[in-house]
C-alpha cells in the first residue's frame, strides 16, 4: 500500500515496473501510479551501461569493416590458386604455315595463367617473336577452359638477298614462326630493315602474286622484267605477259580461263595485258628454250631482270582494280 505524500514504490511494484512497458500496459495504470518517475540510476552503473553499448557500437564496425577486406583478400589469393588454373586449351586459326614452336608456346603461356585472373599480354607476348600470329584473342571458360583465337599472316613468297632467305606476305612483311613449303622466290640486292621488304621490284611482284588464284599462285617459279614488261613463269606452263602491275586480278582471271581452255594446250605464252582480250601463243621461238627450270628457286630466263634497280619505273602504279 502506498501511503499519503510518499514517492517510493513498494519493492515489489519497482521491481515489475523496471522491464520496458508497452504503450497498452501503461495506459492502464492508474493515473497516480503513471505520474511516478523512477530514481535515476546511481552514477557507476549508468557509466558502465553506456561503455557497454558503445563497445558493442564498436565491435559491429570492426566487423562490417573486416568482412570487406577479408572477401577482398581471400579472393586475391584464391584467384592465382590451382583451383582455377587453365588445363584445357583449343588454339583455332593456327594453319600447316605455322611452325610447332608457335603453337607449344602459346600452349605453355597459358598454361601459366588462371581463368580467374588470366592476361591476354602474356598470349601476345610469348608469340611476340612469331610474325606469322597477325593478332590474337582468348576467351575463359569457367573453371579451366581456354580458347585461344589466331588470326595467322600467310607468306606468298621467298625473298633471297645473297645467302639470306626471309618469307613475306603480300605486304611485304617479314614472316617468322612460318615454313615456306613450295613458295616463289623473288630475289633483291637490299636486306629487309623495319621488319618488312622496301625494294620497289619485289613489291611490285607480292602485289600481284596476292591477287593470284592460289592454284595458279602455286605453281609461279618466277616473277621478272623483260623489254620493259612484267613476266611471270609458271611450273610445267607457259609464261604470263602482264606488261604491268595494274588490274592483276581481272588479268590473273584471264589467264586461268586461257589455261582452262584445252585449246590452248602447249602454248609457250599467254598475253593478257588487256584482260578482256588475253591471247596465247602456241609456238614462242624466242622463248621455248629459255624457261625457267622447275622448281621454286627457278632463275628468271636470258634478258630478264629481277632486281628493283633495272625496273621501268611506269611498272609501278596503283592498280585500278578491286578484288571482291
Amino acid at each position: 500500500m502506498i501511503r499519503a505524500g510518499s514517492t517510493r514504490l513498494p519493492p515489489r511494484l519497482l521491481r515489475s515496473l523496471r522491464p520496458p512497458l508497452g504503450a497498452d500496459v501503461v495506459a492502464r495504470l492508474p493515473p497516480r501510479l503513471r505520474s511516478l518517475r523512477l530514481p535515476p540510476l546511481p552514477g557507476r552503473l549508468e557509466h558502465l551501461l553506456a561503455r557497454a553499448r558503445a563497445t558493442r557500437l564498436r565491435t559491429r564496425l570492426t566487423v562490417l569493416a573486416a568482412v570487406p577486406v577479408i572477401v577482398i583478400g581471400g579472393w586475391l589469393l584464391l584467384r592465382d590458386s590451382a583451383l582455377f588454373s587453365v588445363d584445357q586449351v583449343a588454339i583455332s586459326g593456327l594453319g600447316a604455315d605455322a611452325l610447332p614452336v608457335v603453337s607449344d608456346d602459346l600452349l605453355a603461356a597459358a598454361r601459366h595463367e588462371t581463368t580467374t585472373d588470366f592476361s591476354l599480354g602474356a598470349l601476345r607476348a610469348a608469340v611476340a617473336p612469331y610474325t606469322v600470329v597477325a593478332a590474337i584473342s582468348a576467351q575463359t571458360h569457367f573453371p579451366h577452359g581456354l580458347t585461344i583465337e589466331v588470326v595467322e599472316r600467310h607468306p606468298i613468297a621467298h625473298l633471297q638477298v645473297g645467302s639470306h632467305w626471309f618469307l613475306l606476305d603480300a605486304g611485304g612483311v617479314l614472316v617468322t614462326g612460318a615454313s615456306g613449303r613450295v613458295l616463289t622466290v623473288l630475289r633483291s640486292r637490299s636486306l629487309p630493315s623495319g621488319g618488312r621488304t622496301h625494294d620497289a621490284f619485289v613489291l611490285l611482284a607480292l602485289r600481284v602474286l596476292g591477287d593470284a588464284p592460289a592454284p595458279l599462285r602455286r605453281r609461279v617459279a618466277a616473277v621478272t622484267v623483260a623489254d620493259g614488261l612484267l613476266m611471270i613463269y609458271l611450273h610445267h606452263g607457259p609464261r604470263l605477259i602482264f606488261g604491268n602491275a595494274a588490274l592483276p586480278h581481272a588479268k590473273w582471271d584471264a589467264a586461268a580461263a586461257v589455261l582452262a581452255d584445252a585449246s590452248s594446250r602447249g602454248a609457250s605464252y599467254i598475253d593478257v595485258q588487256v584482260p578482256s582480250r588475253p591471247a596465247a601463243q602456241i609456238a614462242d621461238p624466242s622463248t621455248s628454250a629459255a624457261s625457267p627450270s622447275a622448281g621454286a628457286g627457278a632463275d628468271a630466263p636470258s634478258g630478264a631482270a629481277s632486281v628493283s634497280t633495272l625496273l621501268d619505273p611506269a611498272l609501278i602504279q596503283p592498280s585500278s582494280y578491286t578484288s571482291g
